[in-house]
């Protein structure tokens, strides 16, 4: 597996990493009920997707600052679910 080295800089990937989990956990929380079950197979699929680019030759690598912004995005999720919900 390739870890690339990256930085933690709110970059237009990272934005995209925010964003996409910050979704998918409410697509898992409509379909489970669930905020704990939809916030663990937000993060899952996040790391599954990490875990994948660091194996793929098309992409650059495993990143920690893309898994840190995939975790990020889903604690802000279920925490803004939790006060606007």
């Amino acid at each position: 597996m390739i870890i690339k080295q990256d930085t933690l800089k709110f970059s237009y990937d990272k934005k995209a990493h925010f964003a996409v989990s910050f979704g998918v956990y409410y697509a898992f929380f409509t379909y489970t009920s669930n905020l704990i079950a939809s916030l663990l197979f937000t993060i899952l699929v996040g790391l599954a997707f990490e875990v994948y680019q660091g194996y793929s030759s098309r992409h650059a690598g495993y990143s920690h600052a893309d898994m840190l912004y995939n975790v990020a995005g889903a604690i802000i999720a279920v925490m803004l679910h939790g006060v606007l919900g």
